[in-house]
């Protein structure tokens, strides 16, 4: 519907030249979107019959009491892999695996298991976004060994489990948990309790590596390699190998991704709304299911609306007033996703970002670096007090606010609301109470 609107749009605002260009483009990106589609419908009938041998993506490692869980490649294929530890001697050795490896296993194949109740979460799905078809439960290993591989993301996948493992060993709970959570997109299963509290409180995003982080430690580059005496033009060519081992290092992590290709081409004279959708094209190119999942919707739409407002907030006013922005332009497509919404994250996510980021982030990469010398773990009282603040707050705070589902035209029309609020914004200072017209929907 909405893009039959911009179609219409199209066809009586511009002229024939420019009409024929993007409806050249978008034949374009329509036969690489059937493609992809063809291709994962292929790949979803013709299934593999058995397993024999699995190598293991090092950083998806997860131990859970006895249960292990990890992404293993077979065949040329991807599988979410699930084994039940033997012993307390297996479970250390697979908590402190940071290596290549390929293990010869007895195992079952199965499909996985779909939404189980109405609206409820589609398992299933979810894989499928990530080119998982099957999940390979093993009942025996019979071999492991180590192996070398000249694939660069299973490199990266080896090099950011080391550093988890590293943090792991030289730093304290939870000082470790925030260290991983910031520098590398590594929440691990002992985070459990905390990751509930800030979920409830809204503010779980706040470890979402997005635009800050990287805007962080690509300006430490960027500084460091100009000391040394690179130019900006050869640091414009070197930023993109570092890029990779950056995403390589955080998972590559949709919200990361989304942010390393919009510094890129800001770094090639691209601003604005250029950049955004210049940004979008290049994603539906590299990542044509990034708009399948949550994470991906989510982080566009944080990039668009600060686009969007960027330009008008400036010092700590604005901060809070850029931060209120976020919280209500996108609570449409929180309660889509998530059907609920904590009025007390507006305030929340000022406080825990500013802190995060100018405090937590800076001090946490030193440390890190720092630790390959000496690691320093006297700060982390500081992490006991944030933790126990946040339960103390928890306690306080009221229960989240449940909306329910919005259908796809309620979404449609809330959005398009705020599309024109934002449009006609200086006539509504004299009608401050219409901008609150599309907030009522909800009750």
């Amino acid at each position: 519907m909405g893009f039959v609107f911009l179609l219409f749009c199209l066809f009586f605002q511009f002229p024939w030249k420019t009409v024929t260009k993007v409806l050249l483009i978008c034949g374009l990106f329509a036969s690489w979107f059937s493609f992809q589609k063809w291709q994962q419908e292929k790949a979803s009938h013709h299934l593999v019959a058995s397993v024999d041998t699995v190598r293991i993506l090092p950083d998806t490692i997860k131990v859970n009491g006895d249960s292990l869980s990890f992404l293993g490649k077979a065949d040329g294929r991807l599988f979410q892999v699930y084994y039940k530890l033997q012993s307390e001697a297996e479970k250390e050795k697979f908590q402190e695996l940071s290596e290549l490896q390929e293990m010869v296993v007895k195992g079952k194949l199965a499909s996985p298991q779909g939404a189980s109740n109405f609206a409820g979460f589609d398992y299933r799905n979810y894989l499928k976004t990530q080119g998982i078809y099957q999940t390979l439960t093993i009942s025996e290993i019979v071999e492991a060994r180590k192996i070398s591989s000249w694939d660069i993301g299973e490199n990266l996948s080896g090099l950011r489990r080391k550093a988890v493992v590293w943090i792991k060993r030289n730093f304290p709970d939870p000082m470790r948990n925030y260290m991983t959570g910031l520098l590398l997109g590594h929440l691990d299963t002992d985070f459990e309790e905390m990751n509930e509290l800030y979920s409830s409180l809204g503010i779980i995003h706040i470890f979402a590596l997005s635009g800050m982080q990287v805007g962080f430690f690509m300006d430490a580059f960027k500084k460091l390699l100009l000391r040394l005496g690179l130019t900006q033009e050869m640091f414009k060519w070197i930023a993109y190998p570092f890029s990779l081992v950056y995403a390589g290092l955080t998972g590559f992590s949709a919200s990361v991704i989304r942010s390393l290709l919009q510094k890129l081409l800001a770094q090639h004279g691209f601003k604005s709304l250029d950049n955004f959708a210049l940004t979008v094209l290049v994603l539906f190119i590299v990542m044509p299911n990034f708009f399948l999942s949550a994470g991906g919707v989510l982080s566009c739409a944080y990039a668009f609306i600060l686009t969007m407002t960027g330009e008008e907030v400036e010092g700590i006013k604005g901060l809070v007033r850029e931060s209120f922005i976020i919280s209500l332009g996108i609570l449409p497509i929180l309660s889509f996703y998530f059907s609920e919404f904590q009025p007390l994250s507006i305030l929340l996510t000022f406080a825990f970002s500013f802190l995060f980021d100018m405090v937590f982030l800076p001090l946490l990469s030193i440390l890190f670096c720092l630790s390959w010398i000496y690691p320093i773990t006297q700060v982390n009282f500081l992490f006991e007090w944030l933790e126990n603040i946040i339960r103390y707050v928890s306690q306080l705070s009221t229960r989240p606010l449940v909306f329910g589902q919005p259908s796809l035209w309620v979404l449609l029309f809330l959005l398009m609301s705020l599309a024109l609020i934002y449009d006609y914004r200086k006539n509504l200072k004299k009608y401050r109470s219409l901008s609150c017209l599309p907030y009522l929907s909800f009750m």
